[in-house]
């Protein structure tokens, strides 16, 4: 190969058309213009779908940590029984003890009011539960 045939020297006619050939550049850049506003445009409705895809996966991670939770309590119950209300329990135990009306609202009230103090109530036995009525019943009436 000869050096020659690499470079090549622009005669005066070549370099009297690099103005055309700038002007074509710049009516592909008019041209693109209208492509590239196309692209945006197509861009924007992808950010618009893309959006509304982040919101059907939200609305569906919500619905899968709900049913999570629900199911999770549902394990819950089974593990730790169901969850018997003892508090009917305690206001038929309470109207057993020979105490007024006043007494027994004043004593689920207290009994309540606290959750150690239906626990306790709960964990003891006749006598000693009405007791211990009796003793919060004195508390709270410092006479």
């Amino acid at each position: 190969m000869k050096m020659s045939t690499l470079w090549h020297a622009a005669t005066p006619t070549e370099t009297m058309n690099e103005p055309e050939h700038i002007s074509e550049d710049e009516d592909e850049a008019e041209t693109s213009s209208p492509s590239v506003a196309r692209r945006s445009s197509s861009s924007s409705t992808r950010k618009r779908k893309r959006a509304t895809n982040d919101n059907d996966l939200v609305v569906a991670f919500k619905e899968m940590l709900s049913e999570s939770v629900d199911k999770l309590g549902e394990v819950l119950q089974v593990a730790f029984g169901k969850g018997v209300d003892p508090k009917p329990e305690i206001v038929s135990e309470l109207s057993k003890m020979d105490l007024s009306i006043e007494d027994q609202i004043k004593a689920l009230n207290i009994l309540f009011e606290k959750p150690q103090n239906e626990r306790t109530f709960s964990s003891l036995d006749g006598a000693m539960k009405k007791a211990f009525v009796l003793m919060l019943l004195g508390q709270s009436n410092p006479n």
